[in-house]
């Protein structure tokens, strides 16, 4: 190795540490010695080099090829990224918070009882009175804190739900809607762990106050941390002014979603001649007839929006498992074990996979930088959890969300409606030829967007824990739930709610009450609608701009169509 006295006392460029005058120290990659005007290198395994003047081996300065400064700059970051860690440690880590229900032995015991557990169950998903009986039993075990000797309920019970949402043409709307009449049309119904709130009124209190929140999802324990982030964003809660919360939804919005950021709008300038170039001449029959490709078209828009970068088809297909594994996020463990993990294994590669193409692009920094904003007590270590953490939402909520907002408004643009969507549900008699559907869409095209999303709102429901016990009627009595049972409140039942929306089954973008819809998880378009609810989603502007774009460009090329037609 070639070595060299410094003169001075110096900082090295790579690992900040203090290296005194008089020290020798070694290049350990080549015979190139660098002192950049930035520092010096010592003799630390830090890695790389970062110069633009390297000693020859007779001692004399030369200028370094631009090859060699971009492997010096390369060799930089990637140094500063020694904290990153590895995403394949955060999805192996054991299991949390795992419940006798979901336990092998539960699995076992529901496999060797299986034919009486599926005809009861069968039962439950066809009949409602079956199925509030089930769920009353499957109450009673979580007030008792889910005892091992009430695990057999629940056998009977996951598979009754699996039935419903088939029988209801495996449209989650649909299943709330019948789980809703099952237990009476009232205020609550029960289902997986908790209760579920359905009406505006009580939905939209929730979502301006203060939130408890815990890792759970749809109401059932969280499969943590395999299938979710323990601390992903949409699992901690907001009560207090200083909080983990607060400290990573400021970070993300100033990172990734500055509206008026120069380099945010010059991505969005620039995105509509990326989709013409994606897919050239996309019509809507395109759009409904291959839907993988839109979904993918939707996951390259909302990663090239939020970290520049326009990802190849392969990366985009991937990407787009955010939306076509969006059935296994629903799951809970026992049922995800009953299937020997299959869905958790999917999403935990899907986390892998996504994360590894944010180090193929080499924008750790971007999350280095963003970790580097939160208190010192919200820091991840390592810094990888947090990039897990982010682009879990960017992946279920960006692209998962927007995807389905995309493909309901591509449907409802030619009159017809998306394949999980239940039958009978929406009125087009206002707007009844797709000619119709894409003049109101120009004419707003928010508001078209919006209204799509009222009626068949992408993110369904939410979880929030009960802060204090409540009382309320469920089914034909009036009981009391206590603190710290999941209760769900579910926007896509909310935004039908006759006592705030005029024929709420009707499309039609220009309804006066439109504004108070609460698809992006508070009412989007009142005046104040951040501080009036505090978990408003952060990214409704994105997933908007992004369908705009799409759809901008899809209905000018239905033009061109008839013009051809025509001559």
């Amino acid at each position: 190795f070639r070595s060299l006295k410094l003169n001075q006392r110096d900082r090295c460029k790579l690992c900040s540490e203090w290296v005194e005058a008089g020290t020798w120290i070694s290049d350990r990659e080549s015979a190139r010695y660098v002192q950049a005007p930035m520092g010096t290198q010592c003799s630390k395994d830090c890695g790389g080099r970062n110069a633009q003047v390297n000693m020859q081996a007779n001692g004399s300065p030369r200028t370094l090829d631009w090859k060699e400064q971009k492997e010096d700059q390369q060799a930089l970051m990637k140094s500063s990224w020694h904290n990153w860690g590895a995403i394949e440690v955060l999805v192996n880590e054991p299991p949390m918070n795992v419940q006798w229900l979901s336990s092998w032995l539960s699995v076992v015991l529901m496999y060797i009882t299986l034919p009486i557990n599926a005809l009861v169950g069968a039962l439950g998903g066809l009949f409602p009175v079956v199925y509030r009986g089930l769920s009353t039993v499957a109450l009673c075990s979580v007030n008792l804190g889910q005892p091992i000797y009430m695990i057999w309920i629940w056998w009977s019970y996951v598979i009754s739900l699996l039935v419903a949402l088939i029988a209801n043409s495996r449209s989650r709307l649909g299943l709330f809607m019948w789980e809703k009449a099952a237990f009476g049309n009232g205020e609550y119904f029960f289902h997986g762990e908790g209760i579920w709130a359905t009406t505006y009124a009580t939905c939209d209190s929730i979502m301006k106050s203060e939130q408890r929140r815990e890792p759970a999802f749809a109401a059932v324990t969280g499969c943590v941390p395999d299938l979710f982030p323990p601390k992903v964003l949409i699992f901690l809660p907001n009560i207090g002014s200083d909080t983990e919360w607060k400290a990573i939804r400021n970070a993300l919005h100033e990172t990734f979603l500055m509206q008026g950021a120069v380099q945010y709008q010059e991505r969005l300038k620039s995105l509509p001649g990326q989709i013409a170039q994606d897919w050239p001449g996309v019509k809507l029959r395109n759009m409904t007839e291959d839907t993988s490709r839109l979904q993918r078209l939707v996951s390259k828009c909302i990663f090239y929006m939020m970290l520049g970068i326009w990802v190849s088809d392969e990366e985009g297909t991937t990407l787009a498992g955010w939306r076509t594994n969006a059935t296994f996020f629903i799951l809970p463990r026992l049922v995800q074990r009953v299937a020997f993990n299959y869905g958790i294994n999917k999403v935990k590669q899907l986390r892998i996979d996504t994360v590894k193409l944010v180090e193929k692009y080499q924008l750790q920094d971007t999350f280095m930088r963003m970790n580097d904003m939160l208190p010192a007590n919200y820091r991840r270590e390592p810094v990888v959890q947090l990039c897990d953490e982010i682009m879990y939402v960017v992946g279920f909520a960006g692209i998962g969300g927007t995807s389905g907002m995309v493909e309901t408004a591509a449907a409802f643009m030619q009159n017809k409606v998306p394949g999980e969507f239940p039958k009978g549900q929406v009125d087009f008699s206002m707007f009844d030829s797709s000619q119709k559907m894409i003049d109101v869409y120009r004419r707003d095209q928010v508001a078209f967007l919006k209204e799509c999303c009222r009626i068949d709102p992408p993110v369904t429901s939410a979880t929030s824990v009960l802060k204090e016990d409540l009382t309320s009627v469920l089914g034909n009595s009036r009981q009391t739930f206590n603190a710290g049972m999941y209760r769900q409140y579910v926007l896509s039942l909310a935004n039908r709610d006759p006592n705030t929306f005029k024929d709420p089954k009707v499309f039609n973008p220009a309804r006066a009450d439109l504004d108070k819809a609460l698809t992006w998880n508070g009412a989007f378009g009142l005046p104040g609608d951040e501080k009036m609810y505090p978990r408003i989603c952060p990214g409704r502007y994105l997933s908007l701009q992004v369908a705009v774009a799409i759809f901008n460009y899809a209905t000018n090329n239905e033009d061109s169509l008839q013009q051809a037609a025509k001559v």
